[in-house]
């Protein structure tokens, strides 16, 4: 699930919506995910950056859910933009329900699937 919130990270990074600079504000919403996460208050803010590498280095839930939370609007909606962009990857045997991929029975996918999302975000974001 993390993957996709990076893709769509990349995404809109590579589009100029956001930057690695840019500030990831955490709403109670993520700030209240549970671990693992970077511990970050509500109100609070890190560096698109920094969500990023929490999210690849500490599978930081509460990071995920925050840029969730500031490309999509709110969470729900990001799960429909993240399903929308999975149907576009080809990945037709998954669905998402939140940014982090902690359990969620609406929330599924395929190994061919994250291996489908794994070879677009090489492909698609080198650079990242």
């Amino acid at each position: 699930t993390k993957m996709m919130t990076l893709y769509l990270a990349f995404e809109a990074m590579a589009n100029g919506k956001i930057s690695k600079n840019s500030r990831v504000v955490f709403s109670a919403n993520a700030a209240a995910e549970p671990p693992t996460k970077l511990g970050v208050k509500r109100g609070g803010a890190i560096t698109v950056e920094t969500a990023i590498l929490s999210m690849v280095t500490k599978s930081a839930n509460d990071s995920a859910t925050a840029i969730g939370e500031l490309l999509g609007g709110n969470e729900a909606n990001f799960a429909h933009m993240m399903t929308a962009k999975a149907r576009a990857l080809g990945m037709k045997g998954t669905v998402f329900r939140n940014a982090h991929g902690l359990p969620n029975p609406g929330q599924f996918t395929t190994a061919r699937d994250m291996a489908v999302l794994g070879i677009a975000l090489r492909e698609h974001f080198p650079q990242y």
